[in-house]
């Protein structure tokens, strides 16, 4: 199933859009555009149908052109919820720069990355296997 919304910020050409799809483990959120201030709120509804401690999310950042503070904070809201369980929350993150502001803010280990999908299921299954043991 794959959900698409579109909602522009309140500044003209600026906006996020949030695709949605399930599958069979995990629920992909792609999104593009920017992450801010502005499209935080219609972010959060988005998202408010899934519970990221009984649904495995993984966000899909490739193409996020802006991460604002309000952005981050977003992102970290969902990691704290998910972590509720002993979750995780996986971030696909192709863009160095993206990644930077992880490592600036000392949230690099807090969240699961790869590069692609493929990246981030074998990451998310190499911490759930240390977890066990």
């Amino acid at each position: 199933m794959r959900h698409r919304s579109a909602r522009p910020g309140t500044i003209p050409g600026v906006g996020l859009t949030v695709a949605t799809e399930q599958r069979d483990d995990l629920v992909l959120v792609t999104l593009s555009g920017e992450l801010d201030i502005y499209t935080v709120p219609s972010f959060r509804q988005d998202l408010d149908r899934y519970d990221p401690s009984e649904v495995q999310l993984v966000i899909d950042l490739s193409d996020v052109t802006l991460l604002d503070s309000s952005g981050l904070g977003a992102l970290v809201s969902l990691l704290n919820r998910a972590r509720g369980t002993n979750g995780r929350l996986g971030l696909v993150c192709p863009h160095r720069h993206l990644r930077r502001v992880f490592e600036i803010t000392g949230l690099r280990r807090a969240f699961t990355f790869g590069d692609d999908l493929d990246g981030v299921r074998a990451a998310l299954d190499e911490d759930a296997a240390s977890r066990a043991e």
